[in-house]
């Protein structure tokens, strides 16, 4: 969830930086309105002006995080029990087989917090993994 909400926070920078806010927002007639209203008034010019290139648009890669490789645990027993949180009170919400690869998120104590395939995310008994 986390990394979600970084990926977003930074895309929503990106977009402001790179003044791609035009789109979404206002447009730049109608802030040259406002000043027209306020006596704000700029003289048009006929002769043009030197503008400097737009600077190179930014890759998708360049923009997000640097996030090293996630680590995988293999499922080593037949059928193994995924729970809402670490701990065996906690209710069973499906079921791994062996092989299963699965994202190690973090862990608390005995209990890895994983991700499976499918997205879903869950709590293993860190003795039935490798």
């Amino acid at each position: 969830m986390k990394i979600k909400t970084i990926i977003m926070v930074t895309l929503i920078a990106f977009t402001f930086s790179c003044g791609l806010t035009e789109k979404f927002g206002k447009k730049e007639e109608s802030v040259k309105d406002e000043k027209q209203e306020v006596g704000v008034v700029k003289p048009e010019s006929t002769k043009e002006e030197s503008v400097s290139p737009p600077a190179p648009e930014k890759t998708e890669a360049a923009s997000k995080p640097v996030t090293p490789p996630a680590q995988m645990v293999s499922v080593t027993a037949s059928a193994v029990n995924v729970r809402s949180g670490p701990g065996m009170k906690n209710k069973v919400i499906t079921t791994v087989k062996e092989g299963d690869e699965l994202e190690l998120l973090r862990q608390s104590g005995s209990w890895l917090n994983v991700r499976l395939t499918n997205g879903m995310e869950g709590w293993i008994y860190k003795k039935l993994v490798r």
